[in-house]
């Protein structure tokens, strides 16, 4: 069995296109989401020019490929962190453990109070955290009024004794036994 390309097409529409766009109704749509179990994951990036670290948290991370090893997420186009995941540019995807729903809803805030979690020099990791993948920025699409964001992991780390924070139903869960 052969493989084709697949012909990819991106709508250049915006913000403001939704009332003529085909498609489900957007509340039943993300009612229906709803029920869909994500974990969760603050994408962190440092900003080489004043060391300051932007986050956010995010729930749409998926893998596109395993050689090389790349992730994809979503991010709106006024997430704070996008203007500094440039092309090549280091950043930081910490999967959350079980406890760490506060840094969670923290980092749904464009402007996040609390101290930082994040160490003062090297990659913006999360003590704690499920997992990590460290990544630098392969490419960032746009599709309508987001942004995908391709990363290729350059490592991958896993804490075993921890579970992982999960988002169920519009609120924090964790595995059951």
């Amino acid at each position: 069995m052969s493989r084709r390309p697949i012909d990819v097409q991106i709508n250049p529409g915006g913000p403001g296109d939704e009332d003529d766009t085909p498609g489900e109704d957007p509340e039943r749509f993300k009612e229906t989401l709803a029920r869909w179990a994500s974990g969760v994951t603050v994408v962190a990036v440092r900003d080489p020019d004043d060391e300051r670290i932007y986050a956010t948290t995010v729930s749409s991370l998926g893998s596109i490929s395993a050689r090389p090893p790349r992730i994809v997420f979503s991010l709106g186009p006024g997430a704070q962190v996008l203007p500094f995941l440039k092309e090549d540019r280091h950043f930081v995807v910490n999967i959350l453990a079980a406890g760490q729903e506060s840094l969670a809803s923290r980092f749904t805030d464009a402007f996040p109070v609390g101290p930082s979690p994040f160490p003062g020099e090297g990659p913006p990791e999360i003590a704690g955290s499920h997992a990590v993948l460290v990544c630098t920025v392969d490419g960032v699409v746009a599709v309508d009024n987001c942004r995908l964001v391709v990363g290729l992991v350059q490592e991958a780390r896993a804490e075993h004794e921890s579970q992982p924070l999960l988002y169920y139903d519009r609120d924090y869960r964790k595995l059951a036994e």
